[in-house]
């Protein structure tokens, strides 16, 4: 569907996305993931329910680190087109936030947080998961920003 639909054209305030009707509803939505973001991959391993060994094959945890920062892209996607920035911007800088952000908290998982450890194939699960975020957003609202 195109969101020239589902929105009013005009200033910032006059665009409403089915989830937000303002950019700082977004704005908001989007720090506050950030924040669950971190608490989570902050916390001690041993926080976490031990999987059966059969598990291991299929790594549950990277489609954990997927859905964890769907809405991470999500949710910034619509604030920045909500504050009417052209797509092809918004993108990027959506793409580029999300991998700085997976860097850090692995970066904070290997020297601040106690009983977590980097790993690589968690922040790249992490940047999948940006990237399905955005490839969702763009597909469902065509026209979420000036091009």
């Amino acid at each position: 569907m195109e969101l020239n639909k589902i929105i009013k054209r005009g200033n910032s305030n006059d665009i409403e996305l089915p989830f937000f009707k303002k950019a700082n509803q977004a704005l908001l939505a989007a720090l506050l993931w950030m924040v669950i973001i971190l608490l989570l991959t902050g916390l001690p391993g041993n926080s976490f329910p031990k999987v059966s060994k059969w598990m291991d094959v299929f790594q549950p945890d990277k489609l954990i680190h997927i859905a964890m920062f769907f809405p991470f892209a999500w949710f910034w996607q619509s604030y920045l087109a909500l504050i009417n920035t052209p797509k092809k911007r918004a993108v990027l800088i959506v793409i580029f936030s999300g991998i700085v952000y997976a860097s850090l908290t692995e970066v904070l998982q290997y020297y601040i947080f106690i009983g977590r450890n980097a790993n690589i194939p968690d922040a790249i699960a992490d940047i999948i998961g940006v990237i399905f975020g955005v490839i969702a957003f763009s597909i469902i609202f065509k026209n979420a920003s000036k091009k």
